[in-house]
């Protein structure tokens, strides 16, 4: 049935088709929205149409050919052969200029991504390689209408592996269909996925006094990011309740430990900056357990650490989110 609409649609458009290019709206002279991945940049003189970011969410990986799911050996499947991966996915929607081919396109893409070492999973070409409809699977549904929907007689997909990253670049010469932004006959659309593998990040961070006595038991140390500041402030918020309640009956069950508050930060600013910043968020921690938990101010030192102790990266955001943190150190 939905295969069946989708070819009403194809014809609905052939036989309106002043109508339908009517609806596609303004030609693009300007990226409509979005930038360039930090992984990838474009190939030149295209433009962004459309642009979305999750920061966390699975992504269906085509490793195969589509499928015609009327067939019987289909056995109803759209696509031979997925993978689903999770992490933070970034799609862009990109309009190379006019008289450029998808070929020209997916090969500038590809010899970028194997020169930084990228595995190739899989790719293909046309429906010879790629399969029935390909432009239509659900993957590149929907986007700026249906700039892929009809395109598939002159298309190439490939999907790439670099460490941890997937990269999933799938250009095809425009034919037929409606679309929000104004394309050319044969104007080569490309949609660059780019889903970055990695833990989900954590929003219930409080770990348990339990956990902490043991780490600071094998390791001398535990480090915490359930203790929230606004940036570039000094009160703790709300969030910070759970994490602190539970240093608090860390103290509680063990008399005789002391510990040094250690807060650190990432390296925006100058490190004398951060230095007064993450000394002030240490002192603000102490004198929250002293104050609210009854925690004798003998047994806390705050000390700001500044950024001379990161354990990531400090050039991407996920790095410096693992670099702002509160450290207990048994003393």
């Amino acid at each position: 049935m939905a295969q069946t609409m989708r070819c009403f649609s194809y014809f609905f458009c052939l036989l309106l088709a002043p109508i339908c290019s009517l609806q596609a709206g303004d030609k693009v002279t300007q990226d409509v929205a979005g930038h360039d991945h930090r992984l990838l940049k474009r190939y030149e003189g295209s433009l962004i149409i459309a642009y979305s970011e999750k920061a966390y969410d699975e992504y269906k990986l085509i490793l195969g050919k589509a499928l015609n799911p009327s067939d019987d050996a289909s056995h109803g499947k759209r696509i031979e052969k997925e993978q689903i991966v999770e992490g933070r996915i970034t799609r862009i929607t990109y309009l190379a200029p006019i008289g450029r081919s998808a070929l020209e396109v997916a090969k500038n893409y590809e010899n970028e991504l194997q020169a930084k070492g990228a595995e190739t999973l899989f790719s293909g070409a046309n429906p010879e390689g790629l399969g029935y409809d390909f432009g239509g699977v659900p993957q590149y549904e929907d986007i700026d209408g249906q700039l892929f929907g009809y395109s598939h007689t002159k298309a190439r997909y490939a999907a790439y592996k670099l460490e941890n990253t997937y990269v999933v670049i799938y250009a095809a010469e425009f034919e037929d269909g409606a679309t929000r932004h104004e394309v050319e006959k044969k104007q080569t659309a490309v949609q660059v996925d780019i889903i970055e593998s990695k833990a989900m990040e954590e929003k219930m961070v409080a770990v348990s006094a339990e956990k902490m006595a043991g780490s600071i038991e094998s390791s001398g140390k535990i480090t915490l990011y359930g203790i929230y500041f606004d940036t570039n402030k000094t009160e703790l918020k709300p969030e910070s309740a759970p994490t602190l309640a539970e240093i608090a009956k860390l103290l509680a069950a063990n008399p005789k430990l002391n510990l040094l508050v250690g807060g650190h930060t990432d390296n925006v600013g100058t490190f004398e900056s951060n230095r007064d910043l993450s000394q002030r968020r240490a002192a603000a921690v102490v004198q929250e357990l002293v104050s609210h938990h009854r925690v004798s101010p003998q047994r806390l030192f705050p000390f700001g650490v500044s950024y001379a102790s990161p354990v990531a990266t400090n050039e991407t955001e996920e790095g410096r989110a693992k670099n702002r943190r509160v450290e207990l150190v048994k003393m």
